[in-house]
Protein backbone atom coordinates (compact mmCIF):
# COMPACT_ATOMS: atom_id res chain seq x y z
CA UNK A 1 0.00 0.00 0.00
CA UNK A 2 1.23 3.61 -0.67
CA UNK A 3 1.29 5.57 2.65
CA UNK A 4 0.42 9.38 2.21
CA UNK A 5 3.49 11.11 3.02
CA UNK A 6 2.37 14.06 5.29
CA UNK A 7 4.55 17.11 6.38
CA UNK A 8 4.04 19.15 9.36
CA UNK A 9 4.99 22.69 9.91
CA UNK A 10 4.44 24.05 13.44
CA UNK A 11 5.74 21.78 16.32
CA UNK A 12 3.72 23.70 19.51
CA UNK A 13 0.55 22.40 20.69
CA UNK A 14 -1.19 21.44 17.78
CA UNK A 15 1.77 20.69 15.87
CA UNK A 16 2.84 17.59 18.27
CA UNK A 17 -0.66 16.42 18.39
CA UNK A 18 -0.93 16.24 14.65
CA UNK A 19 2.75 14.82 14.55
CA UNK A 20 1.53 11.82 16.90
CA UNK A 21 -1.41 11.05 15.27
CA UNK A 22 0.09 11.27 11.96
CA UNK A 23 2.98 8.93 12.73
CA UNK A 24 0.05 6.41 14.20
CA UNK A 25 -1.45 5.96 10.90
CA UNK A 26 -0.56 2.99 9.07
CA UNK A 27 -1.49 4.86 5.68
CA UNK A 28 0.40 6.98 6.49
CA UNK A 29 4.04 8.73 6.77
CA UNK A 30 5.39 11.05 8.70
CA UNK A 31 7.96 13.01 6.56
CA UNK A 32 8.95 15.52 9.57
CA UNK A 33 7.94 18.74 11.39
CA UNK A 34 9.46 22.00 10.96
CA UNK A 35 9.02 25.11 13.14
CA UNK A 36 11.32 28.46 13.77
CA UNK A 37 11.69 27.74 17.70
CA UNK A 38 15.13 26.51 18.80
CA UNK A 39 13.92 25.70 22.42
CA UNK A 40 13.14 22.46 24.38
CA UNK A 41 10.01 22.03 21.60
CA UNK A 42 11.40 21.40 18.88
CA UNK A 43 14.53 19.87 20.97
CA UNK A 44 12.04 17.23 22.19
CA UNK A 45 11.31 15.98 18.43
CA UNK A 46 14.83 15.56 16.98
CA UNK A 47 15.50 12.03 19.12
CA UNK A 48 12.12 10.85 17.34
CA UNK A 49 11.37 13.14 14.09
CA UNK A 50 13.08 14.37 11.06
CA UNK A 51 13.57 18.07 12.01
CA UNK A 52 13.28 20.67 9.19
CA UNK A 53 13.61 24.63 9.87
CA UNK A 54 10.65 26.37 8.14
CA UNK A 55 12.54 29.83 7.61
CA UNK A 56 16.75 30.34 6.66
CA UNK A 57 16.92 32.17 9.97
CA UNK A 58 15.62 29.16 11.98
CA UNK A 59 18.21 26.88 10.08
CA UNK A 60 20.65 28.79 11.39
CA UNK A 61 19.56 29.32 14.93
CA UNK A 62 18.58 25.18 15.15
CA UNK A 63 22.53 24.16 13.62
CA UNK A 64 23.61 27.51 16.33
CA UNK A 65 21.93 25.26 19.19
CA UNK A 66 23.02 21.73 18.33
CA UNK A 67 20.17 20.44 16.11
CA UNK A 68 21.35 19.09 12.78
CA UNK A 69 18.03 19.69 10.62
CA UNK A 70 17.06 17.93 7.86
CA UNK A 71 16.56 20.39 6.02
CA UNK A 72 14.43 23.14 4.66
CA UNK A 73 10.91 23.67 4.64
CA UNK A 74 10.83 23.49 0.84
CA UNK A 75 12.83 20.45 1.53
CA UNK A 76 10.13 18.96 3.53
CA UNK A 77 7.64 20.32 1.17
CA UNK A 78 9.42 18.17 -1.83
CA UNK A 79 8.96 15.10 -0.45
CA UNK A 80 4.97 15.37 1.25
CA UNK A 81 1.87 15.04 -0.66
CA UNK A 82 0.36 17.25 1.70
CA UNK A 83 1.42 19.80 4.56
CA UNK A 84 -0.92 20.11 7.85
CA UNK A 85 -0.21 24.14 8.91
CA UNK A 86 -0.46 24.22 12.38
CA UNK A 87 1.25 27.66 12.91
CA UNK A 88 -0.14 30.95 14.81
CA UNK A 89 -3.00 32.46 13.17
CA UNK A 90 -2.44 34.08 10.22
CA UNK A 91 0.86 32.52 9.35
CA UNK A 92 -0.83 29.67 7.21
CA UNK A 93 -2.05 32.21 4.94
CA UNK A 94 0.88 33.91 4.31
CA UNK A 95 1.91 30.14 3.48
CA UNK A 96 0.10 28.94 1.07
CA UNK A 97 1.45 30.73 -2.32
CA UNK A 98 4.62 28.66 -1.03
CA UNK A 99 2.67 25.35 -0.68
CA UNK A 100 0.69 25.75 -3.80
CA UNK A 101 3.82 26.01 -5.63
CA UNK A 102 5.45 23.04 -4.00
CA UNK A 103 1.87 21.42 -5.84
CA UNK A 104 1.40 20.00 -1.97
CA UNK A 105 -2.26 19.26 -0.26
CA UNK A 106 -3.19 21.94 1.77
CA UNK A 107 -4.71 21.54 5.76
CA UNK A 108 -4.71 24.49 8.35
CA UNK A 109 -6.08 24.84 11.40
CA UNK A 110 -8.86 26.12 13.00
CA UNK A 111 -7.21 29.55 13.09
CA UNK A 112 -7.34 30.64 9.94
CA UNK A 113 -10.32 32.61 8.59
CA UNK A 114 -13.02 30.30 6.53
CA UNK A 115 -12.23 32.31 3.53
CA UNK A 116 -8.23 31.48 3.24
CA UNK A 117 -9.10 28.00 2.10
CA UNK A 118 -12.97 28.41 0.93
CA UNK A 119 -13.73 25.06 3.13
CA UNK A 120 -13.69 24.52 6.96
CA UNK A 121 -14.25 20.71 7.91
CA UNK A 122 -15.82 18.72 10.29
CA UNK A 123 -16.19 14.85 9.53
CA UNK A 124 -19.40 14.27 10.75
CA UNK A 125 -20.82 17.39 9.12
CA UNK A 126 -19.12 17.61 5.10
CA UNK A 127 -16.94 14.55 4.77
CA UNK A 128 -17.87 14.17 1.18
CA UNK A 129 -17.16 17.39 0.44
CA UNK A 130 -13.62 17.55 1.35
CA UNK A 131 -12.88 14.85 -1.07
CA UNK A 132 -10.65 16.06 -3.84
CA UNK A 133 -9.97 19.32 -2.38
CA UNK A 134 -6.52 20.74 -2.50
CA UNK A 135 -7.03 22.81 0.12
CA UNK A 136 -9.18 23.11 4.05
CA UNK A 137 -9.61 24.10 7.09
CA UNK A 138 -9.88 22.31 10.20
CA UNK A 139 -12.21 23.97 12.67
CA UNK A 140 -11.23 24.23 16.42
CA UNK A 141 -12.40 21.94 18.37
CA UNK A 142 -15.29 24.10 19.90
CA UNK A 143 -16.80 24.30 16.52
CA UNK A 144 -16.61 20.28 16.30
CA UNK A 145 -18.14 19.96 19.57
CA UNK A 146 -21.19 22.01 18.71
CA UNK A 147 -21.07 20.33 15.04
CA UNK A 148 -21.55 16.78 16.52
CA UNK A 149 -24.19 17.89 19.14
CA UNK A 150 -26.37 19.65 16.70
CA UNK A 151 -25.47 17.54 14.13
CA UNK A 152 -26.80 14.66 16.51
CA UNK A 153 -30.00 16.49 17.97
CA UNK A 154 -31.10 17.32 13.63
CA UNK A 155 -30.35 13.91 13.23
CA UNK A 156 -32.52 12.89 15.30
CA UNK A 157 -35.44 15.12 14.25
CA UNK A 158 -35.18 17.22 17.43
CA UNK A 159 -33.84 20.32 15.98
CA UNK A 160 -35.04 22.81 14.47
CA UNK A 161 -33.42 26.33 15.26
CA UNK A 162 -29.92 26.36 16.95
CA UNK A 163 -28.25 29.83 18.90
CA UNK A 164 -25.12 29.32 20.81
CA UNK A 165 -22.40 31.16 22.67
CA UNK A 166 -18.94 29.91 23.41
CA UNK A 167 -16.67 31.63 25.95
CA UNK A 168 -13.42 31.61 26.71
CA UNK A 169 -11.06 33.12 29.55
CA UNK A 170 -7.72 33.42 28.57
CA UNK A 171 -5.32 36.43 30.61
CA UNK A 172 -8.02 37.63 32.45
CA UNK A 173 -9.48 38.56 29.21
CA UNK A 174 -13.04 36.89 27.59
CA UNK A 175 -13.40 36.15 24.66
CA UNK A 176 -17.20 35.88 23.25
CA UNK A 177 -17.91 34.30 19.49
CA UNK A 178 -21.60 33.44 18.78
CA UNK A 179 -23.10 32.17 15.96
CA UNK A 180 -26.76 31.77 14.66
Amino acid sequence: MDRIRVGVNGYGVIGKRVADAVHAQPDMHLVGVADIVTDWRIQSAVPRLPVFAATPDAHSGMVDTGIRPEGTLDDLLAQSDVIVDTTPKHVAAGNLPRYQAAGVKVIVQGGEAHSTTGHSFVAQANYATALGRDLTRVVSCNTTSIVRVLGALENAGLLLRARGVTGRAECRRVHYSSWD
